[in-house]
C-alpha cells in the first residue's frame, strides 16, 4: 500500500542549508574569479599605461640628448662667439624644452655659463674637479664622445635632476681638441608629472631605480624601495648611457579605487539577489504544497482528518502490529458513527443548518475521545474513530456512551433550532486473524449496520 509522504519543515529546512552553502560556494567561486579577471584587467592597463610613460619619457631625454648635442655644436663652431650668442640660444633650447630645468656651459671643465641666471648663480664657477660624482660623467662623456645621461644627481645650486652632457671638441671629426663640455638640467619633478606619474600613483604604488654609465646598482630615487619586493608590473627605460627600472605594486584596495562598488561586487549583489529570490520561492511553493497538503488530508467542513488521512494512519497502526505483534504494545480498536437520519436535516433546516450540526457533531465525538486518538470524518455523516491502545471493552464501551450521551442528551443549538440526535456506533478491535485494515472496517462497519436496524 502506498502512503502519501509529507516533505516535514526539517528536511525542508536541511535542503535550504545545503543549498546555500552550495549555493555559497558557487558564488564565491564566482567572485574570486570575477577579481582575477579584474586584477588582471588593471595588470594589462597598468602594462598599457606604463608602456605610455617609458614611450613619453624615453622621447623626452632623447630629445634634451639632441638639444645637448646640437648646442655643443653650435659651440665648436662658434667657441669664440660663445658670449654673444649664450643668452639667446640658452632660452631657445628651454623653452623648447619642456621639462628642462638649466642649460650650462662648461670650458675647460668649469662652469663659466648657466641660463637662468638668477636662480643658478651658486653653479658659477663650480669646477667639476670637485664633485667626483658629476666629474666621472664628465669625463665619462670625454672618453665616449657621445651624449651621457647620469642621476638623478645633487645640484650644487639645490635639489636634484638628471643631467644630459655632452662634450665639446672643437676638431668634430677627429675629436682630439677637448673644449669643455655642455650640461642640460632635467626637472625631475616636472618631468614625471607629465608623465601621468601623479595619476599612476593614485592607484598603485610606484618606485623608481636608476643605473647609469658606472653600470652599479642603481638606487631607488622615486617612491619606496618595498615596491621593488612586491612587483605588479615593471619595465626599463633605456637612455644613452644608462638605464631607469620603474615598478608599479598594488595598492590595498586597488580593484576597489578602479572600478565603482558595485562593478567589484556585481557578482555578489547578482548572485546572492538571485538566492533571496530563489529562496523565496522555495518557501512560497513549500507553503502552498504544505497548504495543499494539509487540505488534501483534512476535512474542509468540520477541519477533521479525512478519510485519506484516515487510511493511511489506520494502515500503519494496522501493519506495525501485525510485524511486531504483541512486541508492540497493547491492541488498538476501530469505531464506525453514523448519523441516524441526517437526510431529515438537511430536508427540513437547509443544508446551511446541516453544515453546523456536523461541524458540531465532530467537535463532541474529538471532545469525547483522548488526543492521543484519531476521529475522521470520511463523508457525509460518517465518522471513524481509531483508540489507540483502546481494547478493553470496558474502555469501549465507555467512550461509547460518552458519545452517545453527548448526542442523545445535549440538544444543538442552531439557527435558533433545538436539534437532538441519535447515533449508531459500531466496533472492532484488532485481531491476529484479520488479514488488512479493509477486514477491519467491515467488522466495525457491520456492527454499526446492525446496530441501525436494530433501532
Amino acid at each position: 500500500m502506498h502512503h502519501h509522504v509529507l516533505l516535514r519543515p526539517w528536511t525542508a529546512i536541511i535542503f535550504l542549508l545545503i543549498l546555500g552553502c552550495a549555493y555559497t560556494g558557487l558564488i564565491e567561486f564566482l567572485f574570486l574569479t570575477h577579481q582575477q579577471a579584474m586584477r588582471h584587467d588593471i595588470q594589462q592597463r597598468a602594462e598599457d599605461e606604463l608602456a605610455l610613460v617609458r614611450y613619453k619619457l624615453e622621447a623626452s631625454i632623447l630629445a634634451d640628448a639632441y638639444a645637448a648635442k646640437s648646442l655643443s655644436m653650435l659651440i665648436s663652431v662658434h667657441s669664440q662667439a660663445v658670449s654673444q650668442f649664450w643668452q639667446s640660444v640658452s632660452q631657445q633650447t628651454i623653452e623648447q624644452g619642456k621639462y628642462i630645468r638649466s642649460v650650462s656651459l662648461a670650458p675647460d671643465d668649469v662652469i663659466r655659463y648657466v641660463y637662468p641666471v638668477e636662480e643658478n648663480k651658486k653653479a658659477i664657477g663650480t669646477d667639476f674637479r670637485s664633485i667626483p660624482e658629476q666629474w666621472e660623467a664628465v669625463q665619462k662623456a670625454r672618453q665616449m664622445e657621445e651624449v651621457v645621461v647620469s642621476g638623478p644627481v645633487k645640484l650644487v645650486q639645490g635639489g636634484t635632476a638628471v643631467i644630459v652632457r655632452s662634450p665639446v671638441f672643437l676638431d668634430p671629426l677627429k675629436n682630439q681638441h677637448y673644449w669643455g663640455s655642455v650640461s642640460i638640467v632635467v626637472d625631475i619633478d616636472k618631468l614625471f608629472s607629465f608623465l601621468n606619474f601623479t595619476d599612476l600613483a593614485s592607484h598603485f604604488d610606484i618606485a623608481v631605480m636608476g643605473k647609469d654609465f658606472t653600470e652599479k646598482e642603481g638606487n631607488v630615487f622615486w617612491g619606496k624601495p618595498q615596491v621593488f619586493q612586491h612587483v605588479f608590473v615593471q619595465e626599463m627605460f633605456y637612455f644613452p648611457s644608462g638605464t631607469w627600472q620603474i615598478a608599479i605594486a598594488e595598492k590595498q584596495g586597488n580593484v576597489d579605487s578602479r572600478y565603482s562598488w558595485y562593478q567589484y561586487y556585481l557578482v555578489r549583489i547578482i548572485g546572492y539577489s538571485l538566492f533571496v529570490v530563489l529562496t523565496m520561492s522555495f518557501l512560497t511553493v513549500y507553503r502552498l504544497y504544505k497548504k495543499s497538503n494539509q487540505l488534501s488530508m483534512c476535512d474542509e467542513l468540520t477541519q477533521l482528518p479525512n478519510r485519506r488521512f484516515f487510511m493511511d494512519r489506520l494502515s500503519k497502526v494496522f501493519e506495525n502490529k501485525k510485524q511486531r505483534g504483541a512486541a508492540s504494545g497493547p491492541g488498538f480498536s476501530l469505531l464506525c458513527i453514523d448519523i441516524d437520519k441526517f437526510k431529515l436535516i438537511n430536508d427540513q433546516y437547509g443544508h446551511f443548518v446541516g453544515d453546523q450540526v456536523l461541524i458540531e457533531c465532530a467537535r463532541r465525538i474529538r471532545n469525547a475521545v483522548r488526543d492521543s486518538d484519531c476521529v475522521a470524518r470520511i463523508g457525509g455523516d460518517e465518522f471513524l474513530v481509531l483508540l489507540i491502545d483502546g481494547v478493553h471493552s470496558h474502555y469501549i464501551r465507555g467512550v461509547i456512551d460518552r458519545i452517545r450521551h453527548t448526542f442523545e442528551l445535549i440538544p444543538i443549538q442552531c439557527e435558533g433550532h433545538s436539534i437532538l440526535l441519535e447515533v449508531s456506533i459500531g466496533y472492532t478491535t484488532y485481531m491476529d486473524e484479520m488479514e488488512n485494515v479493509s477486514d477491519m472496517i467491515k467488522f466495525a462497519d457491520s456492527n454499526m449496520y446492525a446496530e441501525k436496524y436494530q433501532r
